[in-house]
């Protein structure tokens, strides 16, 4: 077996490894979204602009049995690294697992890195059961779990319309004359870019991290120009609604949902939802919601649900997402492991 970075323009070794991916999928977690091919593809050249990604694939018998993806952010948070991998179902149990691990181990340390993280699907509450194989790789290798996140999907048209409705009718009312509710589809209007790169730039110090220690990150607007640079590339679409506070002009919460470019793929991805903490109690999180998955359903009738993600015990949001109708899947654990600068 033979560890390879995996060059983008190598299409057979492309095609291994998203074929890994699509049996992992169908094996460990089939009830999520699976794979995109055309995201995947294009995902290895265009890396997200804070970040250096490297892409490696075991491969027996000529043949891709595994792959492997690794980040280290260049902004920020330069002590850190995470990768993602995944074995194909007939090749497990023969070592390549422990030797991707040890090869993301090994490239992190030679880059500086001291914390390190992998994830891997849980089981959660009456939500569908999961393997513990994954976790207990990963303790076995000496990571610990620091951070949960319960993965909820929620149809596009869960909730009767009179009582969305209502809703909406009743968080336009909590949040009154101060705000004007911006949307859009696709990438951020120019007046906003400025204003959008603040907020974003607060957004991992109101996130709940559990153990993993991450300093915000300041995005300016030379960054934010191309995060979305990235996302067209990748065939995503992206589509968006804030609340911009009258009083100073500046947008003070923001929701989106990101989909994919594809008329076949039913599945979309609840991005980032933030309020300025001195903007909380006005119903923000819950209208911008509403007005976001009204225009998502007016433009993309062929999208089925939306999925999203949030901390185990980030309450609020998930007092949200209950209330539009998201429903538990499963969970998320990323397991981090620390080592001596």
């Amino acid at each position: 077996m033979e560890i390879i970075e995996l060059d983008p323009a190598d299409g057979d070794l492309v095609s291994g490894a998203y074929d890994v991916m699509v049996a992992s999928h169908k094996a460990d977690h089939p009830e999520n979204p699976a794979p995109h091919r055309g995201s995947f593809v294009a995902g290895l050249s265009y890396p997200p602009p804070d970040q250096d990604e490297a892409h490696f694939v075991a491969v027996e018998d000529g043949r891709v049995v595994a792959t492997m993806g690794i980040g280290l952010p260049n902004r920020s948070n330069l002590h850190f690294g995470w990768a993602w991998g995944s074995v194909h179902p007939e090749h497990r149990r023969k070592g390549i697992g422990s030797a991707l691990l040890e090869h993301f181990i090994a490239y992190a340390r030679e880059h500086g890195r001291t914390e390190l993280t992998l994830d891997t699907h849980m089981a959660w509450e009456n939500g569908v059961e999961r393997a513990k194989a994954g976790r207990s790789f990963l303790e076995k290798h000496g990571f610990k779990l620091a951070l949960t996140t319960i993965n909820r999907s929620c149809a596009v048209d869960a909730l009767a319309a009179d009582t969305e409705q209502a809703l909406l009718d009743k968080a336009r009312a909590a949040a009154g004359d101060d705000y004007e509710i911006i949307s859009w589809i696709g990438r951020t209007p120019e007046e906003l870019v400025e204003t959008m790169a603040r907020i974003d730039s607060t957004i991992l110090a109101e996130v709940p991290l559990g153990d993993l220690e991450l300093e915000p990150e300041t995005i300016d607007a030379e960054l934010k120009r191309a995060k979305q640079d990235r996302t067209e590339a990748m065939g995503l679409k992206v589509v968006q609604t804030v609340a911009r506070y009258r009083g100073s002009g500046e947008v003070v919460a923001n929701t989106c949902v990101f989909l994919h470019d594809d008329g076949e793929f039913p599945d979309a991805y609840q991005g980032i939802t933030i309020v300025d903490k001195d903007h909380r109690g006005h119903r923000l999180g819950l209208l911008l919601k509403l007005e976001n998955l009204r225009l998502l359903r007016e433009n993309f009738p062929h999208l089925r649900a939306i999925w999203t993600d949030n901390a185990d015990v980030n309450a609020p949001m998930i007092d949200i997402n209950v209330t539009l109708g998201y429903e538990i899947v499963d969970a998320n654990g990323e397991f981090l492991r620390k080592f001596e600068a």
